[in-house]
């Protein structure tokens, strides 16, 4: 007999239109020994520097590897997670560094480590982590970017930030430096969600919030992921600058062409 699931658990990723290479990575994984234990992540190799596809797979394996491979006595302690996620981080971001130089790969990196009573997030770069509940979506995680800089302390529209010229420059993530892999961790309890949603840029680069909230709202919760792909890849947003932007010279301005990016979603759901 089938057995009958009560969540969903689903990863999505495309390659884009543009790119000739996959440099997203993501993974959806449950504990063997109790499925209530869950670890989804996704992982934006970055690009402008080498490789960006073996070190966002790199990443993933080894948290992968690492949470099948723990018993599960070692899922209480809360504290002790955070050191040993935090260890794993460094230790890749050390492996880069040392196999291929300071400068030359990096990765983003955005993971949920679902538990019995909590969510423990891992978050560097600009890939991001929702929550959705009660017909509502929050973004828990805040871009690693010099653009969120301008949302966070001048107030700038945050949907207008896919616009910045450098929108894609980030300033943590792993295997760049030593200096620029700063792991976020925070802890939520889990009724503070409904569904969890991760996601790289390539979609949020195109699906603002707003978007994001009506699909999940109003499609059956095992087709989200792959309608957030699509309408991130093939849908045009009629996206345009903003006459108000405009006026700012805060930085120089375009508009995303649709596609040009990998996309990749990751979602845990509650039935």
């Amino acid at each position: 007999m089938e057995k009958i699931y009560d969540y969903v658990l689903q990863k999505e990723t495309h390659i884009g239109l543009l790119r000739a290479t996959q440099e997203d990575a993501v993974v959806a994984l449950v504990h063997p020994e109790n499925d209530k234990i869950k670890l989804l992540a996704v992982a934006d190799g970055m690009g402008g520097k080498q490789y960006g596809d073996v070190v966002a797979n790199y990443v993933l394996e080894k948290f992968g590897y690492w949470f099948l491979e723990q018993p599960l006595s070692s899922f209480y302690d809360i504290d002790e997670l955070k050191e040993k996620l935090t260890n794993l981080v460094m230790e890749c971001n050390y492996h880069f560094i040392l196999q291929y130089g300071a400068e030359q790969v990096g990765t983003t990196l955005t993971l949920a480590l679902v538990l019995k009573d909590d969510t423990v997030l891992v978050h560097l770069g600009d890939s991001r982590c929702y929550f959705y509940k009660n017909g509502e979506i929050k973004q828990m995680t805040e871009d690693d970017s010099d653009v969120w800089l301008y949302y966070k302390y001048q107030h700038i529209n945050k949907e207008w930030l896919r616009y910045f010229s450098t929108s894609n420059i980030i300033h943590n993530c792993i295997g760049i430096s030593f200096n620029l892999c700063r792991p976020h961790i925070y802890i939520y309890p889990n009724d503070s969600y409904k569904t969890l949603l991760l996601t790289t840029d390539g979609v949020t680069d195109f699906l603002t919030d707003s978007i994001l909230q009506r699909i999940v709202r109003d499609n059956d919760i095992r087709t989200v992921s792959k309608k957030i792909i699509d309408e991130a890849i093939f849908v045009d947003q009629n996206l345009f600058v903003p006459s108000e932007l405009k006026k700012c010279s805060y930085d120089s301005y375009l508009v995303p062409v649709r596609g040009r990016d990998n996309a990749s979603v990751v979602l845990f759901s509650k039935l």
